[in-house]
């Protein structure tokens, strides 16, 4: 990641932290289970493991998913604009786009 790219992306961190404390985050994990985003154990806990800084393998490992599973479900939440993949290489790392899923569950009619 080139400087201006993780300048933005820690401003866009420290904009949601401000707004979200431990009971929103709470919320909006139960939304996206509601809507059968968060449909397994192992799918939140990869959510919750996708950093930016860990690859799909790891967070497959970390989870205890498989690779495949891993690879679908980012797939998934990218096509719904929910992360922003970085390509290193063959390597995918996902980053979580907060704003996107926020715009989703709580503005869109």
């Amino acid at each position: 990641m080139d400087d201006n790219l993780i300048l933005a992306q820690l401003k866009k961190i420290g904009n949601f932290l401000g707004l979200l404390s431990v009971e929103p985050t709470i919320k909006l994990l139960e939304k996206l289970k509601d809507k059968k985003i968060l449909s397994t154990k192992q799918r939140i806990k990869m959510f919750l493991l996708m950093d930016g800084q860990r690859t799909t393998p790891e967070i497959a490992l970390l989870s205890g998913a498989g690779q495949r599973a891993a690879q679908l479900f980012i797939k998934e939440l990218e096509k719904r604009h929910f992360i922003k993949a970085d390509r290193k290489g063959r390597a995918t790392i996902p980053i979580i786009n907060y704003e996107k899923i926020v715009e989703h569950l709580y503005l869109d009619k």
